[in-house]
């Protein structure tokens, strides 16, 4: 320490200079020897801190960062059963021409006319484009105007029935 600092302890007494010497001592690292071996058989140490109780702190703390990480990723797959149509299956929802498929898209569709990506957005449209319902011309011309920007279309119908069949098969097979 410099002269500054120890004059400064020296004012503030002897129970401050014990705690500067606990903290000093906690930082120092010391040492070992296995069979006096010299440095080459020996390990470090610091003092205070035992590996095997950092290693599992840090387990600990890994486990519950993984134990919160999979509840937020699997709390829609839960409540999937009682939804028939939830953010699970938004590259489906598409293929079903009810009503309540065509509402649960056009409650998905952002600000901009467009959904998740460019994909669903392009499948979107299409579904929403067989709708003689205006929320939902209106909600595909929107679509339409957002895709145009990007260069790209609506599905065709002939499209949308064949991804319909890919997915109906697909997930026959699974």
């Amino acid at each position: 320490m410099s002269r500054d600092l120890e004059t400064t302890l020296d004012e503030l007494g002897p129970e401050c200079r014990a705690v500067v010497s606990r903290l000093k001592a906690a930082r120092e690292a010391e040492w070992r020897t296995a069979g006096g071996g010299g440095r080459a058989a020996g390990e470090w140490r610091r003092a205070g801190c035992r590996r095997l109780l950092c290693r599992t702190g840090y387990l600990v703390a890994a486990s519950l960062f993984a134990a919160i990480a999979f509840s937020i990723f699997f709390q829609d797959a839960a409540k999937a059963p009682s939804r028939p149509f939830s953010t699970a299956n938004v590259y489906t929802v598409a293929y079903a021409s009810t009503p309540e498929a065509l509402e649960a898209i056009l409650a998905s569709q952002r600000s901009d006319g467009s959904w998740s990506n460019d994909f669903i957005t392009r499948q979107n449209a299409a579904a929403l484009r067989s709708s003689g319902e205006e929320r939902m011309r209106t909600a595909y011309r929107r679509a339409v105007r957002y895709l145009r920007t990007k260069g790209l279309a609506p599905l065709t119908d002939e499209e949308l029935k064949d991804r319909a069949a890919f997915a109906e098969k697909t997930l026959a097979g699974a």
